[in-house]
């Protein structure tokens, strides 16, 4: 099983900062040789601090990076805690199908190309020729990216909800073989969370031209991004822990039947064997709240995607 280790994952977050800040500098290096200096600091200006497209670009780079390396965690962990036959019995493996379509992922990545290069030309990046251009790529690729992850987002949570269909035969609490699942979902829709809400607060409060026939009603679709990711990140970050929390609770309660016998086949007393029981269960189960439980820790995720949705619109 791959290592989700956080330093892993830092260096894979950084490695798309990176290639964010190469693309910056190419592209200024690039108008500064075939245009000249004035073009070339205007689009350092716009790509870093007009549209902070430098901190955008490298969050969603960094974020599909991650997802595209560690898309199999879920995959594996599912199919290490279950066997074929116990899956077969769901949709797991249509939803699986989906989840690991590469085509699917350039179907919904090209279409969303499309529709970026439609928004930001009608809004008008305040820069000439290929300074322009060049804005327009990397905002396309920001949403090309953005519906990658989300796509992969949503498809994971299918194959997570198939398991609720899936009968428990052995103990996955002991040794917590399902607690990958959730580390993959808090950082996949945490780093999903601060790329959309960086990506609409920058283009949104950008200085655009909007001096298309549209004029400034352009403006409100650059929320876009935000009203389509917002439904996914909620029932993604907090769903999956449901279905693991009741998948956990089977196992436990196989494992009180399971020590029921044992302690039976031992002729320890009755009233021991109730004793021991009660507290097992009572401890499992205060051990499995306390690690999937919706704390009042969880209401700064969801406040910030409501905020994400709204400042921009009551913004004046």
């Amino acid at each position: 099983m791959r290592d989700l280790s956080p330093f892993k994952l830092m260096w894979t977050l950084w490695w798309g900062l990176y290639l964010s800040l190469a693309y910056g500098v190419a592209s200024f290096f690039s108008l500064w040789g075939i245009k000249n200096k004035s073009e070339a600091q205007q689009f350092a200006l716009a790509y870093t601090s007009s549209f902070k497209t430098i901190v955008s670009l490298g969050l969603i780079l960094g974020t599909a990076l991650i997802i595209f390396r560690y898309q199999n965690v879920i995959v594996e962990v599912i199919e290490t805690a279950f066997t074929k036959s116990d899956l077969s019995t769901t949709e797991y493996f249509t939803h699986k199908r989906v989840f690991q379509s590469a085509l699917r992922s350039i179907e919904f990545s090209a279409e969303f190309i499309i529709v970026g290069f439609i928004i930001f030309s009608y809004c008008r990046f305040p820069l000439q020729g290929l300074a322009e251009r060049l804005m327009v790529i990397a905002a396309c690729i920001e949403y090309a990216l953005g519906v990658y992850v989300g796509r992969k987002l949503l498809a994971a949570g299918l194959m997570l909800h198939a398991l609720l269909k899936v009968k428990v035969t052995r103990n996955l609490f002991a040794r917590r073989e399902l607690d990958d699942i959730n580390t993959f979902v808090n950082v996949a829709s945490t780093l999903t969370i601060i790329f959309v809400y960086v990506h609409v607060m920058g283009y949104h409060g950008g200085p655009f031209k909007y001096d298309s026939m549209l004029g400034p009603s352009v403006k409100i679709f650059l929320v876009l991004p935000a009203v389509i990711a917002t439904p996914v990140l909620l029932i993604f970050n907090f769903y999956p822990r449901e279905v693991l929390r009741r998948l956990y609770r089977e196992s436990i309660d196989l494992e009180i039947t399971r020590l029921q016998g044992v302690l039976q086949n031992e002729k320890v007393s009755a009233s021991e064997q109730r004793s021991y029981l009660l507290q097992f269960d009572k401890l499992s189960r205060e051990e499995l709240r306390y690690s999937l439980q919706l704390t009042i820790n969880d209401l700064p995720i969801g406040i910030t995607i409501l905020a994400m949705v709204l400042q921009p619109l009551l913004k004046r």
